[in-house]
């Protein structure tokens, strides 16, 4: 019979994987306490959190959550697990992590859940170059203005272009009227 401890751990990790807009699991052995501490901060500083609980508790909170991308990422956990929640940005954290990574090589990251989509450690590997959302939304501003930047140069060219031919011709009776 679980303890109503167990209870109450299994309640906020549904919670929290509900509210997720994506989640992470990690492999977090080998991290000393103070690294540990500093990832947690790097990752709290893209909004999110890291949960660190026993792989059943998960699996159980997971199971009450009936998601299909819930069940492909179960197969994950096994060892030490961590979870990373994200509440705002879903890449925000992972580069988070892969950032933390360079330097110590761990959490090795073992699959994600992003936007109720399974994503294995090799497309989450993929998934870390992209650039973060308000760059891809600025491109993609960039990009619509652009072509309309051009269409207006069109168009100022064109009233230009007849204003000289008009001024030119406007001398040019000048010139003839002078002489």
């Amino acid at each position: 019979m679980p303890n109503e401890k167990n209870k109450e751990l299994v309640k906020t990790l549904k919670d929290k994987f509900s509210k997720a807009k994506s989640v992470v699991f990690t492999d977090y052995i080998g991290i000393k306490s103070q690294d540990a501490n500093v990832l947690r901060q790097k990752i709290k500083e893209s909004d999110a959190e890291m949960f660190v609980a026993k792989n059943t508790l998960i699996k159980v909170a997971m199971q009450e959550n009936k998601s299909k991308s819930m069940s492909e990422a179960e197969k994950d956990l096994e060892g030490s697990t961590a979870v990373v929640f994200s509440f705002s940005d879903p890449i925000a954290p992972i580069k988070a992590i892969f950032e933390f990574t360079k330097k110590l090589e761990f959490p090795k990251i073992k699959s994600a859940i992003i936007d109720g989509h399974y994503m294995s450690a090799d497309r989450i590997a993929v998934i870390k170059n992209l650039p973060s959302k308000e760059q891809l939304l600025g491109q993609v501003v960039s990009g619509l203005k652009s072509p309309l930047s051009g269409f207006v140069g069109v168009i100022g060219g064109v009233q230009r272009k007849f204003v000289y031919a008009i001024n030119a011709i406007a001398q040019k009776k000048a010139v003839i009227n002078n002489v």
